[in-house]
């Protein structure tokens, strides 16, 4: 035992101690926890682009296809799960939820289209 060196000794190297974010494969209807990249991701499994999204972002089932196209409509649109505000009357801003199902997504985006993170040509209906 005297060979034996404490693990803090070995210092990781920067990728692995960075935050992971989730990664999410349309297609696959998967999540995946990965360091930030500055290139395009491919899904592990199809070899298909992932999007990033927020640290607060938390995956569906693969099995509901319902959540995962609100949550692909809303990733389209701009919305990667970041905080969202609304004005309060007293001029501050009041965090808002997001949308349970995909026809409240749709009012969701055009009354918060300002704030998404990658403005599109809003077409909703």
């Amino acid at each position: 035992m005297s060979k034996f060196q404490h693990h803090s000794r070995f210092p990781k190297p920067k990728h692995v101690q960075a935050y992971r974010f989730p990664f999410v494969c349309f297609h696959c209807r998967k999540s995946f926890k990965l360091p930030v990249s500055t290139g395009s991701r491919l899904c592990p499994q199809c070899r298909r682009p992932m999007e990033m999204l927020s640290r607060k972002f938390s995956a569906p089932r693969s099995a509901d296809v319902a959540q995962w196209k609100k949550v692909q409509f809303l990733v389209e649109h701009g919305f990667r799960f970041y905080s969202v505000y609304k004005p309060v009357e007293s001029g501050g801003k009041q965090s808002v939820r997001y949308p349970a199902t995909l026809e409240e997504a749709k009012d969701f985006v055009l009354a918060f289209r300002e704030q998404a993170h990658q403005p599109a040509a809003i077409d909703v209906y």
